[in-house]
């Protein structure tokens, strides 16, 4: 401990050094399932020196309730370089892709966090990997590569995060190496000769991050990870208050052959009033998601992801402009030929700076048939949060 805490302010004075953290507690009331309270939190941590910044993320969640929802993980550490015209970095890390609001085809750099929260997009685990980025005034060109898959925990059948009706086996099965390494290509263009847009190109050699489950035994699962050409396709045009949103994706398997070639399409539209109602801002979200399987007789609903079929999703969000950043949101994923529906809504303020009250309700309904969905059955859940930022 004495020279872990040696390193610790040595490390301090000889480089500049920024944190912060987030420490909340909450309390979980389910329809379905046990009640839980949790506790959750992150550390943020950059590191700079005149040769290279280092990030590092550690997150910790603890339920009373669940076994299974409980870890303490480096979720991020890489180290970066700026130059002139480049930068690089090299480490775990984890990257956003996508412009929709509700949910993004295209974010496929990074596993799923089931363990945290399924309905949460930015619940995802870091991958170690390396890339290297070229400006060009506003635009750039990106080379990456992910240097492996990982196992990965997904709770089972007796939580309320459970995507599976049996057992799992977390040791990961491929239809490769494991230590193939997955590269893309990203070209990203910014432009305002007739309206404010950004468009971004990528093509992705590898393993998806989406994957299909194999039976292990009669009563249990595990994951596949097979290999693929991906091209994704990412657009925004600003045209006064309104924002035109498309992801589009499309996935040439390999080397599964239970698995078809997929499609998938998102268009949405985003609307901004300002002082509706005194200071307060209301933005209006309309989405519609779209997937679509080149052979109809292969394998379908194997990914939370497919959830986002024929679905249209609905949302506003209150911005009160006022001293405790209060927000309001709510939204509503319905689906478009079946007896499917989402609906989430989140209120935050802020007091005394450094707290932060979250709340948060959701619902599924759900009458379909072997879908990802249907094993979450008709259900909901409460969330109360109170978290301490420093």
């Amino acid at each position: 401990m004495r020279t872990l805490l040696l390193l610790v302010f040595t490390l301090s004075y000889l480089m500049a050094f920024e944190q912060k953290t987030d420490i909340g507690f909450s309390g979980i009331v389910y329809s379905n399932y046990n009640n839980e309270i949790v506790a959750d939190g992150s550390s943020k941590i950059i590191l700079n020196n005149n040769y290279f910044q280092t990030d590092a993320d550690i997150e910790f969640l603890y339920s009373d309730e669940y076994k299974e929802r409980r870890y303490l993980l480096l979720n991020e550490l890489y180290f970066s370089k700026d130059f002139d015209a480049y930068s690089v970095s090299i480490g775990k890390r984890v990257k956003y892709w996508g412009e929709l609001e509700g949910f993004n085809i295209a974010d496929v750099y990074n596993q799923k966090n089931y363990l945290k929260d399924p309905f949460d997009k930015s619940a995802k685990y870091g991958a170690w990997s390396a890339d290297i980025s070229r400006y060009f005034d506003e635009n750039s060109l990106e080379i990456g590569l992910k240097f492996y898959e990982e196992n990965m925990k997904i709770p089972t059948n007796h939580t309320p995060y459970a995507p599976l009706s049996m057992n799992y086996d977390r040791e990961l099965r491929l239809s490769n190496e494991r230590y193939m390494p997955t590269l893309y290509l990203k070209a990203n263009l910014v432009s305002d000769a007739y309206f404010d847009s950004e468009t971004s190109l990528i093509l992705l050699h590898g393993y998806d991050n989406k994957r299909s489950y194999v039976p292990i035994s009669t009563i249990t699962l595990a994951q596949y990870a097979y290999r693929v050409n991906k091209a994704l396709f990412l657009s925004h045009i600003i045209y006064n208050d309104t924002i035109f949103k498309t992801e589009l994706a499309y996935t040439d398997v390999l080397d599964d052959a239970q698995m078809s070639d997929y499609t998938q399409l998102s268009v949405g539209v985003e609307h901004s009033f300002y002082e509706v109602v005194g200071s307060t801002d209301i933005t209006l979200f309309t989405e519609y998601y779209r997937y679509l399987y080149n052979d109809t007789n292969k394998l379908k609903n194997v990914d939370i992801s497919e959830i986002y079929d024929d679905d249209l999703f609905l949302a506003l969000r209150m911005n009160f402009n006022d001293v405790r950043s209060s927000e309001l949101k709510v939204g509503i994923l319905q689906d478009v030929q079946k007896a499917e529906q989402v609906i989430k809504a989140t209120f935050r303020t802020r007091f005394y700076d450094s707290f932060v009250l979250d709340s948060e309700y959701l619902q599924i309904r759900s009458s379909a048939q072997n879908t990802i969905l249907s094993h979450f059955g008709n259900s909901s859940r409460f969330t109360l949060a109170l978290h301490y930022t420093f």
